[in-house]
């Protein structure tokens, strides 16, 4: 009897990657597609982006205490001591607050400018600086005072904290930018809320991950890692405030 020769199954085809949907317009971006959008901006224009992390580098630099505490045994007989690390500048919690507010204010501005393709004059960026320092100032004491994580300080921010933005882009004046900000943190608090506590959250778990990833040991090593890990993944912070900005308006013109 002919054995009947088994019949090969026909090749298969690879399969080509379908297309991802267009982005959903501001309006309607969820906070998913937020992170998604921040990153792609980010991918697209690095080298722009990138300098927006020199504030929380430089900030992390001055006023974190690097370093591990050691013992130290002197005198007849021996007595022991602590040794704590102590930051660059010093100076407390008072300077953490001041410098938190210079220098964040202005990643936020450049953040602004590069998302939106604003033009401002001096002045406004002076008027924007000065409110944006101004708004700011609160949000280190309330993340000192009230809990872990910033969520408390997300919350002042997410109903105040588009005060930069609206001077910069609708060329607001100073007092009636801090209104204008309200209603858009009311337009949709909840996406507000949501997309900034996002980013902290993104931010913070991959930058810890970076960290243990690239650490090394000593003083030198961990404030190298701390200062890459800072300049590289900051921006997304900036970025991602700034395109949640423009969800705020749009919602905003929505309820209209």
């Amino acid at each position: 009897m002919a054995h009947r020769g088994r019949t090969k199954p026909p090749a298969q085809r690879p399969r080509t990657p379908e297309p991802l949907p267009p982005p959903l317009p501001p309006g309607e971006r969820t906070v998913g597609q937020l992170i998604a959008e921040t990153v792609r901006f980010y991918q697209g224009h690095f080298f722009q982006v990138l300098p927006l992390g020199l504030s929380v580098a430089a900030l992390t630099q001055l006023t974190v205490a690097f370093g591990t505490k050691h013992l130290k045994v002197h005198g007849h007989p021996p007595s022991r001591s602590l040794h704590d690390p102590t930051s660059l500048v010093g100076g407390g919690f008072e300077t953490t607050i001041v410098l938190s507010s210079l220098l964040l204010t202005a990643s936020f501005i450049v953040a602004i400018v590069l998302v939106t393709g604003a033009r401002p004059d001096s002045g406004r960026i002076a008027v924007a600086y000065a409110a944006g320092v101004l708004v700011f100032l609160p949000a280190p004491v309330i993340v000192g005072l009230l809990g872990p994580l910033a969520l408390p300080a997300l919350v002042y921010l997410a109903f105040i904290g588009w005060v930069v933005p609206v001077i910069l882009v609708e060329d607001v004046g100073f007092r009636q930018a801090f209104g204008r900000a309200a209603r858009l943190g009311r337009a949709d608090y909840v996406h507000a809320l949501g997309g900034l506590a996002a980013l902290v959250v993104v931010f913070a778990v991959i930058r810890i991950m970076l960290v243990l990833l690239i650490r090394t040991g000593g003083e030198i090593g961990e404030r190298s890692t701390a200062a890459l890990a800072d300049l590289v993944l900051s921006p997304l912070l900036f970025v991602g405030a700034a395109l949640l900005y423009l969800d705020q308006v749009a919602r905003a013109e929505a309820r209209k």
